[in-house]
């Protein structure tokens, strides 16, 4: 039952009538979802395997555990779209709040069951999962304390156990704990310990239950390090802080043969912190790319060149706070800005190797803004009690809130929407470049970007940038300009090649020609003896024929729409010495090129 006053406005028009019932539907749903039969269901959905060779580019997503408002977000086009794979930061302290809540079955907690929800949102669209587990309830830590606390020897294990016996084959990657390179994030551990009983015993726990039959592969990761170079760092590192602290903790990973034998990969964080390009000391981590490139170099020196990174806790700030940075030098710090991080940031990771990199979904209540898109008003129930903190959407969808909040309430209709308070850097409307616009204008760079995953398509890396025999050659006067980027992947889906380039100085009128193997090669970090599946071989082979269609535009700085658009097709081309090339003619910045089997 709903209450009079909502009632009352629900009949008031039939836009409202529509979004009750859906939100009535969604309840239904929900308790379907959390059935054994659904959760097979669920589970037969992940078409493929998700290996280390796949690419990944997607979200971060906190549910508020509210059904109407995790499916509406679901079929939002950033997740049901656009994004392969949805992270979730799973707190051990809020998932068992208390011992009896470790029996899933009678006594699960409303976090976890937010979770489930939205990861069976996720499956039943074909998104991949990852897990980010961190944080100690007070029953389990040794201090008797709760959250970043040190957890009694062995309970840690458990906990990972019963996640990894719950979700399999919902959740295909688990990193293991979160920036926890700094002091911070477990008080009273040292990094012996978080080697020893996180890492390893939680890496040979969640093994053990995806070895077990019906087995399962599973990707399994270290923990996202902090680009903070003024907290203190984890005790047992050297330095103390920054950069120092983090350059000795991947040396300390890497160090324990039986670590490296557990984990499939190391992790990252992808930010702008500090320059606008992830800086740390600005020498040892100069940006973080340059992260990228220390840790890519230590494991080839240590001979662990099939160890894979990926990325953890990635954000890019959009508003006017003051960890952003007006990086464009116009003069203000706003979403122009992020759109130039998000080019760059993407653009040189991407092309270096990292296979995963997501952003933030939405705007949330934490300290910064960095949501890809805008918190709109699902049901109109922020408008019911706070009118003038939304305004109208420009799409004719519901209506977007320009306030920085938080969904406090048990349900979807009773939620109190409440504004995050000074200290947690605010944001209005004022701050939005273009107010109606569901999206902020670096979600526009992250989709274009998205290309390369292809959605819930199965999607490996192919060939890499500048890799001997694997290089994906793009010569012409169209590829021009400080910034350029070429990335390319193998959808075994549809069969088809796709590359994005990114020109920082085509304007139109030059042109390039592309070149990319025809087939996945062996490559020195991506497909070869070590891989978990052998992909090498797969693709259009000599003398048969292939397609090629060519996408070359630029993107609006003002709303993020397509313009300059130019758009070629050539078939009946035929594969000559393992190659597939494609002339793109007045080339633009930004250029999307599939290459198909004719």
């Amino acid at each position: 039952m709903v209450n009079s006053a909502l009632n009352k406005n629900l009949l008031m028009n039939k836009k409202s009538i529509s979004l009750f019932l859906g939100i009535l539907i969604t309840s239904l749903n929900y308790s379907c979802l959390h059935s054994q039969d659904d959760k097979k269901e669920n589970s037969s959905n992940n078409s493929y395997q998700w290996t280390p060779e796949h690419m990944h580019v997607g979200v971060r997503w906190q549910p508020f555990g509210m059904p109407g408002c995790e499916l509406y977000d679901a079929n939002r086009p950033l997740i049901s779209e656009h994004s392969s794979y949805a992270q979730f930061w799973v707190s051990w302290n809020a998932v068992e709040p208390s011992e009896k809540s470790t029996d899933y079955a009678k006594q699960m907690s409303g976090s976890l069951k937010a979770i489930e929800h939205a990861v069976n949102l996720c499956v039943e669209r074909g998104v991949k999962v990852e897990f980010v587990l961190w944080h100690t309830p007070s029953w389990a830590s040794e201090s008797g304390k709760g959250g970043p606390w040190r957890p009694k020897s062995g309970l840690y294990a458990e906990f990972v156990t019963r996640i990894a016996k719950y979700f399999k084959g919902r959740v295909d990657a688990y990193q293991l704990y979160h920036e926890v390179n700094l002091k911070g994030m477990m008080n009273d551990a040292d990094s012996t310990f978080i080697i020893n009983e996180i890492f390893k015993d939680g890496a040979r726990a969640i093994r053990k239950v995806y070895n077990e039959e019906p087995a399962r592969p599973v990707i399994v990761s270290t923990s996202g390090t902090s680009p903070c170079e003024a907290c203190d760092a984890r005790e047992g590192l050297k330095g103390g802080k920054g950069a120092v602290a983090v350059d000795d903790y991947y040396d300390q990973l890497i160090a324990s043969d039986e670590l490296m034998k557990e984990v499939d990969a190391l992790n990252m964080n992808v930010s702008d912190h500090f320059n606008g390009y992830g800086m740390m000391d600005g020498l040892i981590i100069p940006n973080v790319w340059g992260q990228y490139d220390l840790v890519r170099g230590k494991l080839d020196a240590a001979g662990l060149e099939h160890k894979k990174i990926l990325s953890s806790e990635s954000w890019i700030v959009w508003d006017d706070s003051n960890n952003n940075h007006d990086v464009n030098s116009d003069g203000s710090r706003n979403e122009l800005d992020a759109y130039d991080k998000a080019v760059t940031i993407f653009g040189k990771l991407l092309e270096r190797g990292l296979n995963t990199i997501n952003m933030p979904w939405c705007d949330n209540s934490s300290r910064w803004s960095m949501g890809l898109v805008k918190r709109v008003d699902y049901n109109g129930r922020v408008k019911q009690l706070q009118p003038d903190w939304v305004t109208p959407s420009k799409d004719g969808g519901p209506d977007i809130v320009t306030r920085k909040i938080s969904l406090r309430g048990s349900n979807d209709d009773n939620f109190i929407p409440t504004e995050a308070p000074s200290s947690g850097l605010p944001f209005t409307e004022k701050d939005y470049i273009n107010p109606g616009d569901p999206n902020h204008l670096h979600y526009y760079i992250w989709k274009w970007y998205s290309q390369i995953s292809a959605g819930s398509d199965e999607v490996i890396r192919h060939a890499l940038a500048g890799e001997r025999g694997n290089d994906i050659k793009v010569l012409g006067t169209g590829m021009t300009g400080n910034e350029q980027y070429r990335i390319s992947a193998y959808n075994r889906t549809t069969k088809k090649f796709l590359v994005l380039i990114y020109s920082g100085g085509a304007n139109g009128k030059g042109f390039a020609d592309v070149t990319i193997p025809s087939t996945i090669q062996n490559g020195v970090y991506y497909n070869n003896e070590h891989s978990f599946t052998d992909f090498r071989g797969e693709g259009i082979s000599n003398g048969n024929k292939y397609s090629v269609q060519v996408i070359t535009k630029n993107i609006s700085r003002i709303d993020g729409s397509d313009q300059d658009v130019s758009s070629n097709t050539y078939r009946n081309q035929v594969v000559k010495k393992g190659e597939l090339t494609a002339r793109v003619n007045r080339m633009n910045k930004f250029t999307f090129i599939e290459f198909s089997p004719f």
